[in-house]
């Protein structure tokens, strides 16, 4: 009856004649073959024009295997030997329909047989043969091409799924729905080789033909290899079931964690899933929590800087804040401030969103919003349980800021993070949040603006003459001192760099600074009073580094800008443009003058008094 149906449907359509259809099935019966192969065969029609004919006269969607997403958990619904006798491959579930693409749409004893087999109602939708025969020979049999897939990446050791106690979830049926052994390989061996290669993110990323691996170290995207399509589905369902996600809701973003062991080490994965053109885009970051964080005098401050960052975090209370864009280090710089003041004789708390790093002898509060505990709720209870140093993660919103202010008038030292350009536009920032500038003045201890550059490999690191136009885009001028660059070589995988170091700008508030603040004094008022108090602007922290051959001029200018638009003169203090002529800097009021101030004579660099009039000469 089923084939009688689709040949009816074939000659209606026009595909083939009623000769060729009954010439056909005389065929079919006698080979014992199916009347769609039968029909290629004889060269009729192709397999593309009967699939497309059946999904047009049946009104059912036609899908091209190929490039579909195939959900394991689906796969594992249906025996292979259901498949096989009725050429049929199961794609997706979701809200208990099975959703199956067949060469014979019409074949009511193949959905009976799956609707008995599944429990579940069946929704077809039509695909040529060869495809259905080769996703059958794939998703059934995933081990062989597995293996050539991996290449190189490392997977000689064992990944353990860490689970935590859930009882609002069924953690043995997610565990059992986790699908085939090759692609929970295929998952182990990604994060072994970012772990290995000290990525911080890995990014699973859908393509129209292919599905591509990249990772980030140390701030830079680095593509890995590209994986066929057919890896999309199962690969995403394998993360979201670690991650507890809903594998069946691909419409909208989620966000999830899970924990590994990578043989005795710890990690923490936090998961985020995005809807994109080509399917879901998957970002796992990796964090792990036992890392030893480091000492303050080893993050890259200079000697000045490193005093004056222990003179604002020694003190008693306050508020002390550091600053950057995502990713520049600010939670890495805060744990080891807190490292260096942390002692028996105080007590710590932590608020953060999330815990990135385990600090011993803290104690340390998860933010969950979906709960109603949010940092400045955490905050109150906080102030409750009698702390001496309190951490909030990031003052997102004008209730903590004020909350976190008042504590720290109140006698609590709090440190915290903003994202903002440099130290200055902290202040900025505060008030457009609503906090008084009275507050700011008297609470701020001082803010540490950062970034992070690539360190030059000390493997292949070489000394060279800068060309001109990179003196150009950096702004600077060159005193005929070598530098420094990495050549590239097999430790830093080519790139020239390996590990990174921070680049910093420290604002110490002392009482010109503070009386600034509290008059709602403008943001260049303060950075002229913060630089005659000592500030290092970020860019000249910068160039220190770059001339003491621990970075390069190319990386500090992909991570500030250096240039100007003009080619005059620049202040040597605060690099900003200098009038020809001028004998102060406009912007920071640093002397630049050539003459004596009382004779107003030609002077020369290096005289201390003026030869004319014997005026002390100062130093520019």
């Amino acid at each position: 009856m089923a084939v009688k149906k689709i040949g009816e449907l074939l000659v209606e359509s026009g595909l083939i004649t009623e000769g060729q259809l009954h010439e056909s099935l005389q065929a079919s019966k006698e080979g014992r073959q199916r009347l769609g192969a039968v029909i290629v065969h004889k060269g009729y029609a192709t397999e593309m024009d009967i699939a497309q004919t059946l999904a047009f006269q049946l009104g059912i969607p036609f899908v091209d295997i190929s490039k579909a997403q195939v959900d394991p958990e689906a796969v594992g619904l249906v025996p292979e030997r259901l498949a096989k006798q009725h050429v049929l491959m199961p794609l997706t579930q979701e809200h208990r329909v099975l959703r199956v693409a067949m060469a014979d749409p019409l074949n009511l004893r193949a959905i009976d047989d799956l609707r008995f087999s599944t429990e579940m109602e069946i929704q077809p939708s039509v695909a040529t043969l060869s495809d259905i025969d080769a996703a059958i020979n794939t998703h059934y049999h995933l081990n062989e091409p597995i293996e050539d897939l991996l290449g190189d990446l490392k997977r000689d050791r064992l990944v353990e799924l860490v689970r935590e106690p859930e009882p609002d979830r069924d953690i043995a049926e997610n565990a059992r729905k986790s699908a085939a052994p090759p692609i929970i390989k295929m998952v182990d061996s990604v994060l072994i080789h970012g772990y290995e290669n000290r990525a911080s993110d890995i990014h699973i990323e859908p393509q129209e033909l292919s599905v591509k691996l990249r990772i980030r170290v140390d701030g830079i995207m680095r593509e890995t290899m590209k994986l066929p399509k057919w890896v999309q589905g199962p690969v995403v369902s394998r993360i979201k079931l670690m991650s507890r996600m809903d594998i069946a809701e691909r419409r909208v973003s989620q966000d999830g964690r899970f924990k590994v062991k990578l043989g005795d080490k710890a990690m923490d994965v936090r998961v985020s899933t995005l809807p994109t053109q080509y399917g879901e885009t998957v970002v796992m970051r990796l964090l792990d929590p036992k890392s030893s964080t480091l000492e303050l005098n080893s993050v890259g401050l200079l000697a000045d800087d490193l005093a004056r960052v222990k003179n604002i975090i020694e003190r008693p209370q306050g508020v002390v804040l550091v600053t950057g864009p995502t990713g520049s280090g600010k939670t890495s710089t805060l744990y080891s401030m807190i490292g260096s003041i942390k002692s028996e004789r105080i007590n710590i708390i932590t608020i953060e969103d999330p815990i990135e790093y385990e600090l011993r002898d803290v104690n340390q509060v998860a933010v969950n919003e979906k709960t109603g505990l949010t940092f400045s709720y955490t905050l109150r209870s906080v102030l409750r349980q009698d702390p001496d140093v309190i951490l909030v993660g990031e003052m997102r919103d004008a209730e903590t800021a004020i909350i976190a202010h008042q504590a720290s008038m109140t006698g609590h030292l709090v440190f915290s993070t903003l994202h903002t350009n440099d130290a200055v536009s902290s202040v900025v920032r505060l008030r457009n949040l609503g906090i008084p500038s009275y507050m700011i003045g008297s609470a701020l201890n001082g803010v540490l603006a950062q970034r992070l550059v690539r360190k030059i490999c000390s493997h292949c690191k070489e000394a060279y003459n800068p060309s001109d136009e990179e003196l150009r885009k950096g702004g600077v001028k060159w005193s005929g001192k070598k530098l420094y660059r990495g050549a590239g070589c097999k430790s830093c995988s080519g790139s020239g760099y390996s590990g990174r170091v921070g680049i910093f700008e420290v604002l110490t508030v002392n009482q010109k600074v503070k009386n600034l603040i509290s008059s709602d004094g403008s943001e260049q008022d303060i950075f002229r009073a913060a630089v005659d108090a000592g500030m290092t602007p970020m860019h000249m922290d910068g160039l220190k580094k770059v001339a003491a051959g621990m970075t390069t001029l190319d990386e500090l200018t992909r991570v500030i800008y250096l240039g100007k638009e003009d080619d005059g003169a620049r202040c040597a203090v605060c690099f900003e443009s200098l009038p020809e002529g001028a004998p102060r800097c406009p912007s920071c009021g640093a002397s630049h003058a050539r003459n004596c101030p009382s004779c107003s004579k030609d002077s020369e660099a290096g005289w201390k008094v003026c030869p004319w009039c014997g005026q002390k000469l100062a130093k520019a």
